[in-house]
């Protein structure tokens, strides 16, 4: 058996540890047709197998504790290996009506093979045929394939001839997906009837999906692919609505429902008059615990499901990326995405499965952390919370010993972590650490003071309503429970001198928001959907502008609104204009609008009469101009940056504007500056302390250490600040965030 490396192999079923979601890499291109046993976790070994049941046959599925195979690339020839009892079960040679058996990527087994009324059940991806065998009650020669066509019953049902996907079990019962021509996904029951001599199929409607939200909470979605998933287990159903980011083809938006057939009164479903709202019936889930789920992008469309024992390694969906060498983890409570990617020796060149293994226990305790509450104005609370796994043991005895004045001295000038940790330890420092209230003058000058170093990493609890704020330098956080207005659901489009810019679903307008005072302000209501928004000072000041972009019959407008003078909004077109503004940044009064080839729109004066714009044709260098690069714009010192980030973050560059050759020049570096980027915003800030300097700060924090990711100019890789410094040339083995999130430099004003 080999462990990683490349030296002796194992010929059986490796042994595998229950608590960790296990993958198997199958390269079928191989002469050697090895498998390889691995999970996403580093500390892990692989096992490289050569394992003679699955010599030229391709994993369509695990079932009962089988697995159904086929073999590559004819897929002919279908069989069941149970890897416990190493039973086998050939089925006979399938021959097709029209042949085409590379479009059978759907498979279920009913039940286990001993049952009288187990059937292998096949469906095309090109049309709506069912392909079954009947396994039991019967003698093995006597085994045969049927072909039947489901396009009459199912266009009866959804009133189009589409096709079933993601067959599975649950409940004893089979059901499939319908997701065409139609705005709403239907749950189809497939009936299975076994005679003597014939297979019986019976489709019935039975419940509706939910109806998937007009865009995602935050990612920018962009008209990305939609897709659907049914996955039955035990009697619970899920059902997953993913969206992704079009241009970086990763997760934009993840939703998971849950139908617990348990809890289903069953007469309500025979007849149509409650089909309509039978979504009702479904359970959005904000916790996936103890349990995850595996989508495959890349293949086959496949759904996977296992149970995990340790709970800090559940609540996942693995998604394997299109890309085919990348997994993306989506955490359902937290709203995070970590990536992976799958290593080089183990990459196949045909397929990856998704295996549902049965294992033995491993039980292990999940971990605790720290949390304590601190009050604010209105009734809400900041909850200061450390990533760390660090936990202060609660300890009647005193640890220190020192005066009770002296102690309350020391802890008013703690904030954070050190509060609260202080406050954990023993009775007396938690006599002399009070709950903060937000009134009061010196806690709010502690955290003036402590957030002076470097903008905040802002985060939406969606599930909560509370707002995280992230530490880049310490990695603490700070969670706030916001009173005020909920923005939970809401789309941000720029931050900027401490305050949001965002549409507002609860007060159905755009708003400028400074979630530090509470202070909000409501923006006139407009009849277009704005995109690229972005203002120029803070709405306190008598100077600021909102301006926004859209686009009608192939031409761009600006919508530009004096906050503090005038009610309305004006409108002017850019004529003769067919590039895509994806991009702006402020400049003093003049706004610079970044097109997605590189060319850049100039405004200069915008708020007086001799206002004027204009387009330079400046393309972005070839080197790092791809269909997958992020590109983001921002004001340092005179120089106006363009900062390029390529697929994955493997390659980070930065330009300078050049006003004489109007064109964009490469540089090394930033000198004393930062860079603060994300989806909504790009800020450049003169660093505070040396070590904050010529970086480049990302949205993402490691997924060992849970501390915020930077990009060094002068190393070219990826750090993080603390004592076991990460240093690696992309983002693998980060997490970034699904919720809203933003850089925000704190304002108490």
């Amino acid at each position: 058996m080999e462990q990683n490396s490349c030296g002796s192999v194992c010929d059986q079923f490796p042994p595998l540890a229950a608590r960790y979601p296990w993958l198997i890499s199958q390269n079928l291109e191989d002469d050697y047709q090895d498998q390889y046993f691995y999970t996403i976790h580093n500390e892990l070994p692989h096992y490289k197998c050569r394992i003679p049941e699955l010599f030229g046959k391709l994993i369509q599925g695990c079932f009962y504790g089988w697995v159904v195979l086929s073999n590559h690339p004819q897929n002919n020839e279908w069989s069941l290996w149970n890897q416990v009892t190493s039973k086998i079960i050939n089925l006979p040679t399938l021959f097709l009506e029209y042949g085409n058996y590379e479009s059978i990527r759907e498979c279920c087994l009913s039940a286990p093979p001993d049952d009288p009324s187990s059937v292998l059940l096949l469906a095309k991806t090109n049309e709506s045929t069912f392909v079954c065998c009947q396994l039991a009650g019967s003698k093995r020669k006597k085994f045969s394939w049927t072909e039947m066509s489901y396009s009459k019953q199912l266009k009866r049902l959804s009133f189009t001839a589409g096709l079933l996907r993601n067959l599975t079990c649950c409940n004893d019962k089979v059901y499939a997906l319908s997701t065409d021509g139609s705005s709403t996904s239907l749950v189809i029951q497939v009936d299975i009837m076994v005679k003597q001599k014939e297979v019986v199929i019976t489709l019935r409607l039975f419940v509706a999906c939910p109806p998937h939200p007009s865009y995602p909470s935050y990612r920018c979605w962009c008209g990305g692919d939609i897709n659907f998933y049914l996955k039955g287990s035990c009697a619970e159903l899920f059902y997953i609505i993913y969206y992704e980011n079009k241009s970086l083809k990763s997760p934009a938006d993840v939703y998971l429902y849950k139908l617990d057939m348990t809890s289903i009164q069953w007469e309500e479903l025979e007849g149509k008059k409650d089909f309509n709202n039978s979504y009702q019936k479904w359970e959005e889930m904000y916790d996936l615990k103890d349990a995850n789920l595996f989508l495959d992008l890349s293949r086959d469309q496949s759904v996977s499901y296992s149970r995990v024992i340790a709970s800090e390694l559940g609540g996942h969906i693995h998604i394997r990326g299109k890309m085919d060498k990348t997994i993306y983890s989506y955490h359902v409570k937290d709203k995070t995405i970590s990536l992976f990617s799958i290593p080089s020796p183990i990459l196949p060149t045909s397929h990856v499965s998704l295996w549902e293994c049965r294992l033995e226990d491993d039980h292990e305790k999940a971990k605790c952390t720290v949390d304590s509450k601190v009050e604010t104005e209105n009734n809400s609370e900041i909850l200061l919370r450390s990533d760390t796994n660090d936990g202060v043991e609660n300890n009647e005895s005193h640890l220190l010993n020192i005066s009770f004045n002296l102690l309350e001295t020391i802890m008013e000038y703690c904030v954070g972590v050190e509060y609260i940790k202080f406050r954990a330890a023993c009775r007396q420092c938690h006599l002399a650490a009070p709950v903060i209230k937000w009134s009061n003058k010196t806690s709010l000058w502690r955290l003036r003071t402590y957030s002076v170093a470097s903008p905040w990493l802002m985060v939406v609890d969606k599930n909560q309503d509370v707002i995280t704020f992230k530490d880049p330098m310490l990695g603490d956080n700070y969670l706030m429970n916001i009173s005020q207005i909920s923005i939970a659901d809401d789309k941000i489009f720029s931050s900027r001198f401490g305050w949001l810019l965002f549409e507002s679903n609860e007060l159905r307008h755009l708003v400028l928001f400074n979630p530090f005072t509470n202070d909000l302000r409501k923006l006139p209501q407009l009849d277009h959907n704005l995109e690229g928004l972005n203002f120029s000072a803070p709405p306190t000041s008598a100077d600021c502008i909102v301006v926004g972009f859209t686009r009608w019959q192939y031409i761009w407008h600006v919508h530009i609104h004096f906050v503090n003078r005038e009610p309305t909004w004006h409108m002017f077109y850019l004529k003769d204009t067919p590039h895509t503004i994806c991009y702006s940044s402020f400049y003093g009064r003049d706004l610079y609008a970044l097109c997605e080839m590189g060319e850049v729109i100039v405004f200069n004066n915008l708020g007086k009469r001799d206002y004027s714009w204009n387009i330079v044709e400046a393309k972005a260098p070839e080197s790092v101009c791809g269909s997958l690069t992020q590109k983001f714009l921002t004001k340092c010192d005179q120089h106006l940056l363009l900062v390029y980030v390529s697929e994955y973050g493997k390659d980070v560059q930065v330009f300078k504007w050049k006003k004489v050759k109007k064109g964009w020049e490469k540089i090394s570096g930033i000198g004393k500056h930062m860079i603060y980027i994300c989806d909504t915003t790009c800020l450049c800030l003169e660093a505070k302390t040396p070590q904050m300097e010529n970086k480049i700060f990302f949205p993402q924090v490691s997924s060992e250490n849970r501390k915020i990711v930077f990009y060094s100019l002068d190393t070219c890789m990826y750090h993080t600040f603390d004592g076991k410094n990460i240093q690696q040339p992309d983002l693998f083995r980060t997490t970034s965030y699904l919720s809203s999130h933003a850089w925000i430099e704190p304002s108490w004003l």
